[in-house]
């Protein structure tokens, strides 16, 4: 894997400074919160609990931003490294495997085959079911 200033922790801090104040503060608020249960004052839990939901959105939000700002920054045409398909040569190889495994096709998939050939010739899905049958009376 090779690093870069995108992938390395200190280049995402640098890139993305607001996500790393967001955390810290929201650390803040919930230690702030803590605190507060621990020496039994209510009013001190609650604001620090209220801190921490608005600092934990605001570090999403900020998540969320940098997430659309760099999807903007990325091109949208497609990579000039990724081959072209030989689609004919692709289709050759593809016939010529099929002639090779003629020979070894297994019992049931000529079967099955056969007789999805006999549907296509019926041109009709329907032609292929089988007729129901009366219940023999005892």
């Amino acid at each position: 894997m090779v690093l870069n200033s995108s992938t390395s922790v200190v280049g995402r801090l640098k890139d993305e400074p607001l996500v790393a104040v967001g955390t810290v503060a929201t650390i803040a608020a919930f230690t702030y919160a803590s605190i507060g249960v621990y020496r039994g004052r209510f009013k001190q839990s609650q604001w620090g609990m209220r801190g921490r939901v608005v600092m934990q959105g605001l570090t999403v939000a900020a998540l969320v931003g940098y997430g659309f700002m760099r999807n903007k920054d990325v091109e949208k045409t497609p990579k000039q490294d990724v081959r072209p398909i030989n689609w004919e040569r692709l289709e050759r190889e593809a016939r010529a495997a099929e002639q090779q495994g003629a020979d070894k096709v297994d019992p049931a998939i000529a079967k099955l085959t056969a007789r999805l050939e006999k549907q296509k010739e019926a041109a009709s899905v329907f032609a292929a079911e089988p007729q129901a049958t009366k219940p023999a009376d005892s």
